[in-house]
């Protein structure tokens, strides 16, 4: 039987899943989300839409990997692929609670041009989302990626960054709580989406 904090995370993490659906900033079985209890994490499963999730499929796994194995049967239900980065995040930052992550499309389409959103230029991200350090392209879910995503999340000064961008792979986000990592995915996601725009209208007048 579950516990009352389980519930309360699995049901927390659910209505995540559907909103990024809802606002369209999670597509197929892309994104993960993640919630801390105690030394676990409760976790998304992988190859699942996450915006149709019950509490049975969610998965508690250990922060440290080496506590308990993982599942050996290939036919069991997996963690996300990128659980190696939530494991790598809770233990270098005590102090997040949930981790979030989404493939989002602007992010994509502008570091593949190779353009990087700076928050400065809009005032809700200076304010509420001040730092977005960038990771360039690595292995999705390898060891290379997770210390680098970790990495850009306790890089001084305080306040440490809460969002970070990843190469063509979209932005992960942290918070107190999976609401608070979901409103900065929609924060990056609204700046690159902004930055986008601006680059396109500048072409456009270039181009008259």
């Amino acid at each position: 039987m579950h516990s009352l904090e389980h519930l309360e995370a699995a049901d927390a993490i659910i209505r995540a899943g559907v909103r990024l659906g809802a606002r369209g900033l999670i597509v197929a079985a892309e994104g993960n989300l993640s919630i801390r209890i105690g030394d676990q994490l409760l976790v998304t499963p992988s190859g699942r839409r996450k915006d149709e999730l019950s509490v049975a499929d969610l998965l508690l796994v250990p922060i440290n990997p080496g506590d308990a194995p993982d599942a050996d049967d290939p036919d069991a239900p997996r963690p996300s692929s990128d659980i190696a980065v939530h494991r790598a995040i809770y233990r270098a930052r005590p102090d997040v609670q949930a981790v979030a992550h989404a493939h989002l499309a602007a992010s994509l389409g502008l570091t593949l041009a190779g353009e990087r959103p700076d928050p400065e230029d809009l005032p809700e991200t200076r304010l509420l989302l001040p730092r977005l350090p960038f990771v360039p392209l690595l292995p999705m879910g390898s060891p290379e990626i997770a210390a680098a995503v970790a990495a850009a999340l306790v890089e001084p000064p305080e306040p440490l960054a809460t969002a970070v961008l990843q190469e063509r792979h979209g932005a992960v986000t942290v918070g107190a709580t999976i609401e608070a990592a979901v409103n900065r995915l929609e924060l990056v996601d609204l700046l690159c989406r902004v930055r986008r725009d601006a680059l396109l209208i500048e072409a456009s007048r270039r181009a008259r």
